[in-house]
């Protein structure tokens, strides 16, 4: 293959496969420009991590790569995640976020808006490479009656379309945050069930956190892996919280009660949330400021369980397969 072809079929993994990239649907041509714009800029300015090592002044960056490297040959081993390419390349943006996602939602049900595109099937949010254009796309569902939650995305996984890069969106991160992105996004690569975004989100988030306790366990870090997991036991207090109103939410939306009791309700269940969410907070000293300070509504409920509610259950299918995960991969992709 020559290297003219190999740019068109990367050109054309970009334009077609975009529905993962930037979370698109079947919507307008606008649409669909910015997408391809946005995926050829990432494209564009890809540079081997070697030669960025070898090259920049930027000590930190340099650590950085370096670290990387090391964290793909432990996915691979550890984990059985080849990287196939994935982040051997390294992309400058400058700019705070890769993607804007919007998440939107009715009023008085969480059911989310989704949108459907060729592959990956539905999916219930939608991206920008741009923020002004996810913020109109906000302001438009708004105005149909939606409520909506925009999130910035520093990465995303390809699928497989093209070898993902390394980006400065999110190569400063912390080692446990940094190691817990990378390992997220290869799951994505290594197992993607087209249509069904909340499996795909509890999956990798699941494995990844698994990868980041053992990441420090291998490198001699017992203390950190116990850091960790405190970590992600008060996330675990914060998703029953969480998960616990959405799920009363759920009750008050289906009953046969009238619109102005429901968003009554909705609002002491919303300010419940808040109140036990503060309390979490005052005990650890710390955490879920934008919980607690911005507003809540079903739309970033739903952002919040699509990654959360499902963690448990791919966790335990770990512990049923004694942490190999050889056999644990087996498992997920015998279930149905």
């Amino acid at each position: 293959m020559t290297a003219r072809e190999r740019r068109r079929r990367g050109l054309l993994a970009a334009g077609c496969g975009l529905l993962a990239l930037a979370l698109g649907s079947c919507g307008t041509v606008g649409f669909y420009t910015q997408a391809v714009a946005g995926q050829a800029e990432l494209l564009a300015k890809r540079r081997p991590i070697d030669e960025v090592a070898a090259t920049t002044a930027d000590a930190g960056l340099r650590e950085r790569l370096e670290l990387t490297r090391r964290l793909l040959d432990f996915a691979d081993r550890e984990l059985l995640m080849p990287s196939g390419g994935a982040y051997e390349l390294y992309t400058e943006l400058g700019r705070e976020h890769l993607v804007w996602v919007v998440h939107a939602a009715p009023e008085l049900s969480l059911e989310p808006k989704r949108w459907w595109y060729p592959v990956v099937g539905c999916q219930a949010y939608r991206g920008y490479f741009r923020e002004d254009l996810a913020r109109a796309e906000a302001a438009r569902l708004e105005a149909d009656g939606h409520e909506t939650w925009i999130g910035g995305v520093d990465a995303f996984s390809s699928l497989g379309w093209f070898r993902d890069p390394v980006l400065d969106t999110f190569v400063d991160r912390a080692e446990v945050d940094y190691a817990e992105l990378i390992f997220h996004e290869l799951v994505h690569r290594k197992y993607y069930l087209p249509g069904t975004t909340d499996e795909n989100e509890a999956l990798a988030e699941a494995v990844a956190r698994e990868g980041v306790r053992r990441w420090f366990l291998r490198t001699g870090r017992p203390e950190q892996a116990e850091k960790y997991d405190r970590r992600l036991d008060r996330l675990a207090r914060a998703r029953e919280a969480i998960v616990a109103t959405a799920e009363r939410l759920e009750s008050v939306y289906a009953s046969a009660r009238d619109d102005d009791w429901k968003r009554r309700r909705k609002g002491e269940e919303l300010d419940r949330l808040r109140g036990e969410l503060i309390t979490l907070r005052s005990e650890w000293g710390r955490g879920l400021k934008s919980w607690i300070e911005q507003p809540v509504n079903n739309a970033r409920l739903n952002s919040f369980t699509t990654y959360e509610e499902g963690v448990p259950r791919f966790t335990r299918l770990l512990d049923e397969c004694d942490g190999d995960f050889a056999r644990f991969w087996e498992r997920v992709r015998e279930a149905p």
